[in-house]
């Protein structure tokens, strides 16, 4: 008999609307009240032939190691997750404005396991802006990675180009900008297509990776550096 899915938590955030933790036949998810997954395990039948496990592959093959990250948006952590597991020693550091997403990585998605990734709770734009509160972070990450900028009118940013040109002072020479965007709709992705233009300003080389789901949902993922080829 075939496994059915199971709602094994849920919960209301103020900052993103009902969440629920589903174990599937196909491994555990993280979806929003209207059913949207929202992240899935790294552990998923299906990680690596969805963004999630598209992202880190194509990140490995552009830069084959990584000692430190920063993330803005956490989900279910998966990605977080997985580049521990390929960068063994890697620092990452996580801006998340909703607490709640901590407990759900923690106890549902094995962030427990990675004590190499430290969670900030506060607003992006304030860590952008304010960095230095926090730590010497200038010309200090390998690797940025937006994941909150999903092209669907939820932009969590006062103006695109200040965190492009606020995040890359934190960035090493030729270290890697990338983020995920969502792209359902045209009107998606014409706000996309404005928005690396925007970028482009910034970095010399962007590759661009199209993915698409057994969903239906399509992601476009970038990648910008000064030096995208080592």
């Amino acid at each position: 008999m075939q496994q059915k899915s199971k709602v094994i938590f849920s919960i209301f955030s103020e900052i993103n609307g009902f969440l629920k933790v589903v174990d599937t036949p196909s491994g555990r998810e993280l979806r929003s009240d209207n059913n949207i997954t929202v992240s899935i395990s790294e552990k998923h039948k299906y990680f690596y032939e969805r963004y999630w496990g598209i992202y880190v592959k194509e990140l490995k093959k552009l830069r084959p190691s990584l000692k430190r990250v920063l993330c803005f948006g956490l989900g279910g952590g998966s990605i977080q997750n997985e580049l521990s597991k390929m960068y063994p020693g890697i620092e990452i550091l996580t801006i998340e404005i909703d607490p709640l997403m901590n407990d759900i990585h923690k106890y549902y998605f094995s962030g427990n396991l990675h004590s190499n990734h430290k969670i900030l709770n506060l607003d992006a734009n304030v860590f952008l802006k304010q960095h230095q509160r926090f730590g010497d972070f200038e010309d200090y990450f390998d690797l940025i990675f937006l994941d909150v900028f999903s092209s669907m009118g939820l932009d969590e940013f006062s103006k695109v180009k200040n965190v492009f040109e606020e995040s890359k002072k934190l960035l090493k020479p030729n270290g890697i900008f990338s983020m995920n965007m969502i792209v359902l709709e045209k009107s998606q992705f014409d706000e996309s297509i404005k928005n690396l233009e925007i970028l482009k300003q910034f970095y010399k080389d962007t590759k661009l990776v199209y993915t698409g789901s057994v969903l239906g949902i399509a992601n476009l993922e970038v990648f910008s550096s000064d030096k995208i080829n080592l």
